[in-house]
Protein backbone atom coordinates (compact mmCIF):
# COMPACT_ATOMS: atom_id res chain seq x y z
CA UNK A 1 0.00 0.00 0.00
CA UNK A 2 2.97 2.87 0.72
CA UNK A 3 4.54 2.11 -2.75
CA UNK A 4 0.46 2.26 -4.09
CA UNK A 5 0.22 5.95 -2.56
CA UNK A 6 3.17 8.26 -4.23
CA UNK A 7 1.64 6.41 -7.89
CA UNK A 8 -1.49 7.65 -7.30
CA UNK A 9 -0.46 10.85 -5.71
CA UNK A 10 0.10 11.60 -9.77
CA UNK A 11 -3.72 11.30 -10.36
CA UNK A 12 -4.23 14.59 -8.01
CA UNK A 13 -1.78 16.57 -8.89
CA UNK A 14 -2.95 18.31 -11.45
CA UNK A 15 -6.23 18.97 -9.84
CA UNK A 16 -3.74 20.50 -7.00
CA UNK A 17 -1.80 22.40 -9.49
CA UNK A 18 -5.29 23.65 -10.80
CA UNK A 19 -6.26 24.86 -7.61
CA UNK A 20 -3.36 26.57 -6.71
CA UNK A 21 -3.51 28.31 -10.08
CA UNK A 22 -7.33 29.36 -9.34
CA UNK A 23 -6.21 30.31 -5.83
CA UNK A 24 -3.83 32.50 -7.81
CA UNK A 25 -5.95 33.90 -9.76
CA UNK A 26 -8.37 34.97 -6.95
CA UNK A 27 -5.52 36.79 -5.20
CA UNK A 28 -3.29 38.18 -7.42
CA UNK A 29 -3.84 41.58 -9.36
CA UNK A 30 -3.18 41.64 -12.94
CA UNK A 31 0.72 42.65 -13.91
CA UNK A 32 2.13 44.02 -16.88
CA UNK A 33 5.03 41.79 -17.33
CA UNK A 34 6.60 43.54 -20.10
CA UNK A 35 7.53 47.25 -19.79
CA UNK A 36 9.71 48.54 -22.73
CA UNK A 37 8.61 49.00 -25.90
CA UNK A 38 10.39 48.08 -28.72
CA UNK A 39 10.13 49.13 -32.49
CA UNK A 40 7.88 47.12 -34.28
CA UNK A 41 6.55 46.38 -38.30
CA UNK A 42 4.30 44.50 -39.93
CA UNK A 43 3.64 40.83 -39.35
CA UNK A 44 2.72 37.49 -41.76
CA UNK A 45 -0.73 36.25 -41.04
CA UNK A 46 -0.27 33.23 -42.17
CA UNK A 47 -2.66 29.97 -43.08
CA UNK A 48 -1.94 26.26 -43.61
CA UNK A 49 -5.13 25.14 -45.15
CA UNK A 50 -5.36 21.78 -46.60
CA UNK A 51 -8.82 20.80 -48.74
CA UNK A 52 -10.54 24.08 -47.66
CA UNK A 53 -12.94 25.18 -50.15
CA UNK A 54 -15.92 26.58 -49.28
CA UNK A 55 -14.18 27.52 -45.71
CA UNK A 56 -11.13 29.66 -46.73
CA UNK A 57 -12.43 32.01 -49.14
CA UNK A 58 -14.93 33.57 -46.88
CA UNK A 59 -11.99 33.23 -43.68
CA UNK A 60 -9.60 35.15 -46.22
CA UNK A 61 -12.46 37.86 -47.10
CA UNK A 62 -13.50 38.12 -42.78
CA UNK A 63 -9.82 38.69 -42.28
CA UNK A 64 -8.95 41.35 -44.94
CA UNK A 65 -10.91 44.18 -43.08
CA UNK A 66 -8.81 43.33 -39.80
CA UNK A 67 -5.49 43.88 -41.71
CA UNK A 68 -4.76 47.59 -41.22
CA UNK A 69 -5.13 46.89 -37.06
CA UNK A 70 -1.46 45.92 -37.93
CA UNK A 71 -0.26 48.25 -40.29
CA UNK A 72 2.25 46.73 -42.85
CA UNK A 73 1.04 43.52 -42.43
CA UNK A 74 0.27 40.68 -45.51
CA UNK A 75 -2.22 37.46 -45.67
CA UNK A 76 -0.54 34.38 -46.59
CA UNK A 77 -2.46 30.65 -47.56
CA UNK A 78 -0.33 27.93 -47.95
CA UNK A 79 -2.80 25.44 -49.58
CA UNK A 80 -1.47 21.97 -48.88
CA UNK A 81 -1.34 19.17 -50.81
CA UNK A 82 -4.73 20.52 -51.86
CA UNK A 83 -7.20 18.12 -54.53
CA UNK A 84 -9.94 20.97 -53.93
CA UNK A 85 -9.81 24.64 -55.29
CA UNK A 86 -8.43 25.93 -52.25
CA UNK A 87 -5.92 27.90 -54.14
CA UNK A 88 -8.18 30.10 -56.59
CA UNK A 89 -11.00 30.42 -53.71
CA UNK A 90 -8.20 32.18 -51.57
CA UNK A 91 -6.48 34.07 -54.41
CA UNK A 92 -9.98 34.91 -55.71
CA UNK A 93 -10.92 36.63 -52.12
CA UNK A 94 -7.18 38.15 -52.15
CA UNK A 95 -4.90 36.02 -50.12
CA UNK A 96 -1.16 35.66 -51.13
CA UNK A 97 -1.11 32.07 -51.88
CA UNK A 98 1.44 29.35 -52.05
CA UNK A 99 0.84 25.80 -53.00
CA UNK A 100 2.60 22.69 -51.46
CA UNK A 101 2.65 19.51 -53.08
CA UNK A 102 4.15 17.01 -50.80
CA UNK A 103 6.63 16.29 -47.46
CA UNK A 104 5.25 15.44 -44.06
CA UNK A 105 2.00 16.46 -42.61
CA UNK A 106 0.90 18.64 -40.16
CA UNK A 107 0.75 22.50 -39.15
CA UNK A 108 4.43 22.31 -38.16
CA UNK A 109 5.82 20.95 -41.69
CA UNK A 110 3.58 23.52 -43.32
CA UNK A 111 5.18 26.26 -41.73
CA UNK A 112 8.33 25.21 -41.64
CA UNK A 113 8.06 24.60 -45.21
CA UNK A 114 6.17 28.29 -46.02
CA UNK A 115 9.69 30.00 -43.75
CA UNK A 116 12.29 28.09 -45.66
CA UNK A 117 10.74 28.51 -49.09
CA UNK A 118 9.71 31.94 -48.95
CA UNK A 119 12.77 34.01 -46.57
CA UNK A 120 12.11 37.62 -48.39
CA UNK A 121 8.95 37.69 -47.72
CA UNK A 122 9.25 36.83 -44.35
CA UNK A 123 12.37 38.65 -43.46
CA UNK A 124 10.87 42.44 -44.04
CA UNK A 125 8.10 42.06 -41.32
CA UNK A 126 8.80 41.27 -37.32
CA UNK A 127 6.23 38.67 -36.28
CA UNK A 128 4.38 36.14 -38.00
CA UNK A 129 0.34 35.36 -36.93
CA UNK A 130 -0.56 31.82 -37.37
CA UNK A 131 -4.51 31.33 -37.99
CA UNK A 132 -6.57 28.12 -38.83
CA UNK A 133 -8.53 28.18 -42.05
CA UNK A 134 -12.02 28.98 -40.56
CA UNK A 135 -10.62 31.41 -38.30
CA UNK A 136 -12.55 34.48 -37.56
CA UNK A 137 -11.11 37.54 -34.94
CA UNK A 138 -12.57 40.14 -33.45
CA UNK A 139 -12.09 43.82 -33.42
CA UNK A 140 -8.54 45.01 -32.41
CA UNK A 141 -7.29 41.38 -32.09
CA UNK A 142 -4.61 42.23 -34.40
CA UNK A 143 -3.46 45.66 -32.37
CA UNK A 144 -3.61 43.92 -29.26
CA UNK A 145 -1.24 41.30 -30.37
CA UNK A 146 1.01 43.80 -32.44
CA UNK A 147 1.52 45.67 -28.85
CA UNK A 148 2.20 42.68 -26.96
CA UNK A 149 5.15 42.30 -29.02
CA UNK A 150 6.28 45.72 -29.18
CA UNK A 151 6.46 44.94 -25.28
CA UNK A 152 9.02 42.71 -25.82
CA UNK A 153 7.01 39.27 -25.45
CA UNK A 154 8.93 36.39 -27.59
CA UNK A 155 5.61 34.91 -28.34
CA UNK A 156 1.91 35.70 -27.73
CA UNK A 157 -1.47 33.73 -27.52
CA UNK A 158 -5.01 35.08 -27.88
CA UNK A 159 -7.76 34.64 -26.10
CA UNK A 160 -9.46 31.36 -28.31
CA UNK A 161 -13.50 31.72 -28.19
CA UNK A 162 -14.80 28.55 -28.85
CA UNK A 163 -17.57 28.66 -31.44
CA UNK A 164 -19.91 25.40 -30.18
CA UNK A 165 -23.49 24.24 -30.78
CA UNK A 166 -23.67 21.05 -29.79
CA UNK A 167 -23.13 19.17 -26.33
CA UNK A 168 -19.71 17.75 -27.02
CA UNK A 169 -18.55 20.86 -29.03
CA UNK A 170 -19.61 23.13 -26.03
CA UNK A 171 -17.79 20.99 -23.06
CA UNK A 172 -14.73 21.14 -25.09
CA UNK A 173 -15.35 25.31 -25.35
CA UNK A 174 -16.03 25.52 -21.70
CA UNK A 175 -12.57 23.38 -20.83
CA UNK A 176 -10.72 25.63 -23.42
CA UNK A 177 -12.35 28.90 -21.75
CA UNK A 178 -11.93 27.65 -18.03
CA UNK A 179 -8.01 26.99 -18.72
CA UNK A 180 -7.96 30.47 -19.96
CA UNK A 181 -10.01 32.35 -17.99
CA UNK A 182 -8.56 30.83 -14.97
CA UNK A 183 -4.87 28.92 -15.57
CA UNK A 184 -3.65 31.34 -18.27
CA UNK A 185 -5.18 34.16 -16.41
CA UNK A 186 -3.53 33.18 -12.91
CA UNK A 187 0.14 32.91 -15.18
CA UNK A 188 -0.62 36.08 -16.99
CA UNK A 189 -0.87 37.80 -13.20
CA UNK A 190 2.71 36.16 -11.92
CA UNK A 191 4.68 37.14 -14.95
CA UNK A 192 4.81 33.11 -16.26
CA UNK A 193 4.66 31.83 -19.68
CA UNK A 194 1.32 30.75 -21.15
CA UNK A 195 0.76 27.81 -23.21
CA UNK A 196 -0.14 28.04 -26.77
CA UNK A 197 -3.62 27.16 -28.33
CA UNK A 198 -1.96 26.53 -32.39
CA UNK A 199 -4.18 29.23 -33.52
CA UNK A 200 -4.08 32.43 -32.36
CA UNK A 201 -0.52 32.84 -31.60
CA UNK A 202 2.32 35.16 -32.92
CA UNK A 203 6.11 34.54 -32.93
CA UNK A 204 8.52 37.32 -33.64
CA UNK A 205 10.32 36.04 -37.05
CA UNK A 206 13.56 35.17 -36.15
CA UNK A 207 12.49 32.97 -33.50
CA UNK A 208 9.71 31.00 -35.11
CA UNK A 209 12.30 30.34 -38.20
CA UNK A 210 14.74 29.01 -35.87
CA UNK A 211 12.15 26.34 -34.62
CA UNK A 212 9.74 25.50 -37.22
CA UNK A 213 12.29 22.79 -38.74
CA UNK A 214 12.07 20.87 -35.55
CA UNK A 215 8.48 20.83 -35.37
CA UNK A 216 7.18 16.81 -36.47
CA UNK A 217 4.67 15.72 -33.90
CA UNK A 218 0.62 15.92 -34.58
CA UNK A 219 0.96 18.78 -31.58
CA UNK A 220 3.10 21.58 -32.86
CA UNK A 221 1.66 23.57 -30.25
CA UNK A 222 2.62 21.50 -27.39
CA UNK A 223 6.29 21.62 -28.88
CA UNK A 224 6.62 24.83 -29.11
CA UNK A 225 5.68 25.05 -25.12
CA UNK A 226 8.26 22.65 -24.14
CA UNK A 227 11.35 24.32 -26.78
CA UNK A 228 10.34 27.52 -25.79
CA UNK A 229 10.04 26.68 -21.58
CA UNK A 230 13.53 25.46 -22.46
CA UNK A 231 15.00 28.08 -23.54
CA UNK A 232 13.00 30.33 -20.77
CA UNK A 233 11.32 32.14 -23.62
CA UNK A 234 8.60 34.21 -22.41
CA UNK A 235 4.81 33.53 -24.20
CA UNK A 236 2.63 36.23 -23.23
CA UNK A 237 -1.54 35.66 -22.83
CA UNK A 238 -3.24 38.58 -24.39
CA UNK A 239 -7.03 38.30 -23.20
CA UNK A 240 -7.77 41.46 -25.00
CA UNK A 241 -7.37 39.75 -28.62
CA UNK A 242 -9.85 37.13 -28.85
CA UNK A 243 -10.47 34.49 -31.99
CA UNK A 244 -13.29 32.27 -32.51
CA UNK A 245 -12.42 28.50 -33.31
CA UNK A 246 -15.15 26.52 -34.50
CA UNK A 247 -15.65 23.25 -32.77
CA UNK A 248 -16.67 19.91 -34.12
CA UNK A 249 -20.60 20.07 -33.85
CA UNK A 250 -20.13 16.04 -33.97
CA UNK A 251 -19.16 13.63 -31.57
CA UNK A 252 -17.11 10.88 -33.99
CA UNK A 253 -15.08 14.30 -35.35
CA UNK A 254 -14.34 15.90 -31.89
CA UNK A 255 -13.33 11.77 -30.56
CA UNK A 256 -10.45 12.30 -33.74
CA UNK A 257 -9.76 15.62 -32.96
CA UNK A 258 -8.90 14.54 -29.29
CA UNK A 259 -7.22 10.97 -30.71
CA UNK A 260 -4.92 13.28 -33.11
CA UNK A 261 -3.64 15.49 -29.93
CA UNK A 262 -3.17 12.31 -27.57
CA UNK A 263 -0.83 10.77 -30.43
CA UNK A 264 0.93 14.27 -30.76
CA UNK A 265 1.15 14.53 -26.62
CA UNK A 266 3.00 11.08 -27.19
CA UNK A 267 5.28 11.91 -29.36
CA UNK A 268 6.42 15.04 -27.20
CA UNK A 269 6.76 12.89 -24.40
CA UNK A 270 8.87 10.30 -26.50
CA UNK A 271 10.96 12.57 -28.29
CA UNK A 272 11.09 16.11 -26.00
CA UNK A 273 12.67 14.56 -22.86
CA UNK A 274 15.32 16.24 -22.60
CA UNK A 275 13.94 19.64 -23.12
CA UNK A 276 11.60 19.07 -20.63
CA UNK A 277 13.95 18.27 -17.69
CA UNK A 278 15.69 20.84 -18.92
CA UNK A 279 12.48 23.50 -18.94
CA UNK A 280 11.72 21.87 -14.88
CA UNK A 281 14.98 22.38 -13.87
CA UNK A 282 16.09 25.96 -15.21
CA UNK A 283 12.20 27.20 -15.18
CA UNK A 284 10.98 27.51 -11.79
CA UNK A 285 7.45 27.15 -10.70
CA UNK A 286 6.18 28.92 -14.16
CA UNK A 287 7.48 25.87 -16.22
CA UNK A 288 5.83 23.16 -13.38
CA UNK A 289 2.55 24.93 -13.58
CA UNK A 290 2.73 25.06 -17.68
CA UNK A 291 4.68 21.79 -18.34
CA UNK A 292 2.86 19.55 -15.67
CA UNK A 293 -1.15 20.53 -16.98
CA UNK A 294 0.02 20.31 -20.16
CA UNK A 295 0.71 16.66 -20.11
CA UNK A 296 -1.71 15.32 -17.12
CA UNK A 297 -4.12 16.05 -19.92
CA UNK A 298 -6.98 15.65 -20.79
CA UNK A 299 -8.95 17.04 -17.56
CA UNK A 300 -11.96 14.64 -17.67
CA UNK A 301 -9.52 11.53 -17.96
CA UNK A 302 -7.63 12.30 -14.58
CA UNK A 303 -11.52 13.13 -13.09
CA UNK A 304 -12.23 9.40 -13.74
CA UNK A 305 -8.86 8.41 -12.50
CA UNK A 306 -10.18 10.02 -9.46
CA UNK A 307 -13.20 8.45 -8.90
CA UNK A 308 -12.05 5.07 -9.88
CA UNK A 309 -9.31 5.75 -6.46
CA UNK A 310 -11.89 6.50 -4.79
CA UNK A 311 -13.85 3.22 -5.70
CA UNK A 312 -10.93 1.54 -4.83
CA UNK A 313 -10.00 2.84 -1.82
CA UNK A 314 -13.91 2.19 -0.89
CA UNK A 315 -13.45 -1.28 -1.85
CA UNK A 316 -10.36 -2.18 0.02
CA UNK A 317 -10.77 0.03 2.87
CA UNK A 318 -7.74 2.00 2.79
CA UNK A 319 -8.20 5.10 4.18
CA UNK A 320 -5.33 7.64 2.56
CA UNK A 321 -6.43 6.44 -0.80
CA UNK A 322 -10.40 7.24 -0.21
CA UNK A 323 -8.93 11.43 1.33
CA UNK A 324 -6.82 11.66 -1.25
CA UNK A 325 -9.28 10.77 -3.92
CA UNK A 326 -11.66 12.63 -2.14
CA UNK A 327 -9.44 15.64 -1.46
CA UNK A 328 -8.92 15.62 -5.29
CA UNK A 329 -12.26 15.75 -6.41
CA UNK A 330 -13.28 18.67 -3.95
CA UNK A 331 -10.83 20.39 -6.08
CA UNK A 332 -11.80 19.73 -8.99
CA UNK A 333 -15.69 20.86 -7.94
CA UNK A 334 -14.19 24.05 -6.79
CA UNK A 335 -12.60 24.70 -10.18
CA UNK A 336 -15.59 24.19 -12.25
CA UNK A 337 -18.01 26.15 -9.91
CA UNK A 338 -15.78 29.02 -10.00
CA UNK A 339 -15.85 28.89 -13.45
CA UNK A 340 -19.62 29.74 -13.41
CA UNK A 341 -18.77 32.91 -12.37
CA UNK A 342 -15.98 33.73 -15.40
CA UNK A 343 -18.04 32.07 -18.50
CA UNK A 344 -20.73 34.53 -20.27
CA UNK A 345 -23.66 32.26 -20.05
CA UNK A 346 -23.45 30.72 -16.45
CA UNK A 347 -26.78 28.79 -17.08
CA UNK A 348 -25.72 27.37 -20.10
CA UNK A 349 -22.37 26.30 -18.59
CA UNK A 350 -23.65 24.72 -15.79
CA UNK A 351 -26.71 22.92 -17.73
CA UNK A 352 -23.71 21.62 -19.76
CA UNK A 353 -22.13 19.69 -17.09
CA UNK A 354 -24.62 17.24 -16.72
CA UNK A 355 -22.97 16.19 -20.29
CA UNK A 356 -19.56 15.32 -18.40
CA UNK A 357 -20.10 11.90 -17.64
CA UNK A 358 -21.06 11.40 -22.20
CA UNK A 359 -17.99 13.63 -22.63
CA UNK A 360 -15.58 11.81 -20.70
CA UNK A 361 -16.68 8.39 -22.50
CA UNK A 362 -15.81 10.52 -25.78
CA UNK A 363 -12.49 11.26 -23.84
CA UNK A 364 -11.78 7.19 -23.00
CA UNK A 365 -13.14 6.64 -26.65
CA UNK A 366 -10.32 9.06 -27.78
CA UNK A 367 -7.64 7.93 -25.92
CA UNK A 368 -8.34 4.36 -26.93
CA UNK A 369 -7.93 5.26 -30.67
CA UNK A 370 -4.71 7.04 -30.00
CA UNK A 371 -3.34 3.97 -28.47
CA UNK A 372 -4.80 1.42 -31.37
CA UNK A 373 -3.20 3.63 -34.21
CA UNK A 374 -0.38 4.14 -32.08
CA UNK A 375 2.12 2.99 -35.39
CA UNK A 376 1.47 6.35 -37.00
CA UNK A 377 3.00 7.92 -34.26
CA UNK A 378 5.83 5.46 -33.43
CA UNK A 379 6.75 6.13 -37.60
CA UNK A 380 7.37 9.87 -36.84
CA UNK A 381 11.06 10.68 -36.93
CA UNK A 382 12.54 13.71 -35.23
Amino acid sequence: MRILLPICSLFVFDSLLRFVLLCLRVLKRGKNNFASEQSITGCIVLIAAHDEAGTIGATVEALKIHLEEWPDSTLCVVADRCTDVTFAEAAAAGAEVFVRTDGQLGKGAVVAWWLRHHEPIWRAKSAIVILDADTRIADGALSALKQAMMNGADAVQAFVAPDATTNSGRLAGWSEVLMQRIDDEARRRCGWSVPLRGTGMAFRCELLAELAPRLHTYAEDLELDVILAARRAKVAFVPEATIFDPKPQQADGASRQRARWLQGQLQVLRDYKREFVQALLTGGAGAWFLLWLLMLRPKILFIGLRVLLLATGLLIQYQPLIWMALAGLAMDVAYYLAGATLVDNPRRYLLDLLSVPRFALMWFYSFGTALIRRRVWLKAGR
